[in-house]
């Protein structure tokens, strides 16, 4: 069988999954895949199961698979045993990460192709022969298969629509931890495009960094695209990030935020902290126990440095593709850190840039993955004191092209103090122009340590702590709103 004709590897693996534990998606794929479709003899053991179960029961096998199995696991082939094992040990680590819709996808395509070409090689073999009309059948035949897999879209023409439509899941996505955003649904979800505007040098990698270990946390697939940063630098950054390790000092000042009983801000408590650092002699031993631990258990987290300028939405398409033939690595959410510095005509910037922009949301749909990108702002947001989407350096288009955008704010006396500020600045299916309140500590990788929902009376605390700071010793210093200020606001 020819490379083009063959299922890839993580093809085959993820079928093989969503036929054993996804109702769903077994029903769906039941009608397009035969044991044959499989390299591994393995493979088409399980997948004959999986089929015969569900023909049988309308269901995935599920936790019965190992039954169906039990005269292989405990035969005296010890060698064809351990295989079995390996094969449903992570069947059952993989089966709730499992891209869906994008392996379905996928599926549908690969049989469409095969029909279509088989059509085509009886069709031209027929003309060759000078039977015309035989070669028109099997065009004809195979366009019917491929009218055959055409899906037309969603109607409204009947109560049964409608009623769908109301049961139909929420596109899926996965928390930020930042309470505030989370509770209003403003987080990275499939297909669709999330993007964080921040002035430069203000965090913006730090951002893609805390969304990839939200992501693992999730036990999301995740893949990281740097463009200004190396994978070493960045991977050291997810590992401060995951295990709060100082780069330089072992003790390291944050700022927490103290909240009244209606969880309003009602002052800052900053806390000396004492953390394992990179300089520490143990630091390579610590940091290969907890990574096994932590990683090892997760689902499969990559990063992949390009060269600024050099990436095209092509090559991106080309490398997703690739990632998927010859790692089986499908991912969920593709950040990108960050889409200005990818391959643009300088001539035509803010032309290609809107292309770019949708081409990223594009990937997103047709892969069924979560896509997070940060920008740039321009110079006007560097010295603003919220910056907004306006501010958008080079295309202010790429705001309308996201699906929700959050801008990054921080004055001077906020940067000393560790705070920042988030402005919903566009959020297409929940409430905008919210501001939430985070405090970071970028010296341990946490791009948020706590929130708080953002009042007005925030400056006037600002002010007054900067009235009494000269008076406060730095390790038990704390501010409120001034008195009657809540009752005023």
């Amino acid at each position: 069988m020819n490379q083009d004709e063959r299922l890839s590897g993580a093809l085959q693996e993820n079928i093989l999954c969503l036929l054993c534990f996804d109702d769903r998606a077994a029903k769906m794929i039941r009608g397009s895949v035969t044991p044959q479709l499989f390299e591994s003899s393995v493979f088409r053991e399980v997948v004959g199961h999986a089929i015969d179960f569900l023909d049988q029961y309308g269901e995935a096998i599920k936790d019965h698979l190992p039954d169906h199995l039990e005269g292989i696991l405990k035969g005296e082939d010890q060698r064809k045993a351990k295989t079995y094992s390996r094969l449903l040990e992570n069947l059952y680590l993989s089966k709730d990460s499992v891209n869906a819709d994008y392996v379905i996808s996928q599926l549908h395509k690969f049989v469409r192709m095969q029909t279509f070409k088989a059509g085509l090689l009886r069709a031209v073999e027929a003309v060759e022969d000078g039977r015309i009309d035989e070669a028109e059948v099997y065009m004809n035949q195979a366009m019917e298969k491929q009218v055959a897999g055409f899906e037309p879209g969603l109607s409204l023409s009947s109560p049964e629509a409608v009623a769908s439509i109301l049961d139909f899941p929420e596109e899926e996505g996965f928390e930020l931890g930042i309470p505030e955003l989370d509770n209003l649904g403003i987080i990275p979800r499939r297909k669709e495009l999330y993007m964080l505007l921040a002035p430069r040098g203000k965090g913006k990698s730090w951002f893609l960094t805390h969304c990839a270990k939200r992501a693992l946390l999730a036990r999301w697939c995740g893949l990281v695209i740097t463009l200004e940063m190396s994978e070493r630098r960045y991977a050291v950054r997810v590992l401060q990030a995951f295990f709060s390790i100082s780069r330089r000092s072992a003790e390291v000042t944050v700022t927490r935020l103290a909240q009244d009983r209606d969880g309003n801000l009602d002052g800052m408590i900053q806390e000396v902290l004492t953390r394992k650092t990179l300089r520490d002699d143990d630091i390579r031993k610590v940091l290969i126990t907890k990574a096994k631990r932590e990683f090892g258990r997760r689902s499969k987290f990559k990063i992949k440095e390009f060269p600024s300028g050099s990436l095209t939405l092509a090559g991106l398409n080309a490398y997703l593709d690739g990632l998927e033939r010859f790692e089986n690595f499908i991912p969920d959410v593709i950040m990108i850190d960050y889409p200005d510095l990818m391959e643009v005509d300088s001539k035509n910037l803010r032309l290609d840039l809107s292309k770019l922009i949708v081409g990223i949301r594009g990937i997103g749909v047709k892969r069924n993955a979560a896509m997070i990108v940060v920008s740039q702002g321009n110079r006007e947001s560097e010295t603003a004191t919220t910056v907004t989407g306006a501010m958008a350096a080079e295309d202010i288009s790429k705001i309308a092209t996201a699906d929700n955008v959050l801008t990054y704010s921080q004055t001077p006396a906020e940067q000393g103090l560790g705070l920042a500020r988030l402005l919903v600045e566009k959020a297409r299916n929940e409430e905008s122009k919210s501001s939430v309140l985070i405090t970071q500590a970028y010296a341990i990788g946490q791009f948020c340590l706590d929130s708080v929902r953002l009042k007005p009376q925030y400056w006037n605390l600002m002010e007054d702590r900067s009235e009494r700071k000269q008076d406060d010793p730095p390790a038990a210093r704390r501010s409120r709103p001034r008195r009657g200020q809540e009752e005023k606001d």
